[in-house]
């Protein structure tokens, strides 16, 4: 490999990066800020990096968990 297809690569990585943290964390901002504002009383709006820590929070919680069990057949 050389060092162009390297950086490709990593600027390639970088830009997917950006593109899905978008992806997931604008829904959940605009979600929050136009459903839940407006009808619960005392719940502030959020900004994108309160969003996205949301979305990092709900991953830790209930995201996929490995299992090393194996099931019998």
């Amino acid at each position: 490999m050389n060092a162009t297809e390297i950086i490709t690569k990593v600027l390639t990585f970088i830009f997917v990066v950006i593109i899905l943290t978008l992806i997931f964390a604008w829904p959940v901002q605009w979600l929050w800020n136009n459903a839940l504002v407006g009808a619960i009383d005392g719940v502030n709006p959020i900004s994108f990096w309160q969003a996205l820590g949301i979305n990092v929070l709900v991953s830790f919680l209930i995201g996929s968990k490995n299992s090393t069990t194996k099931k019998n057949e």
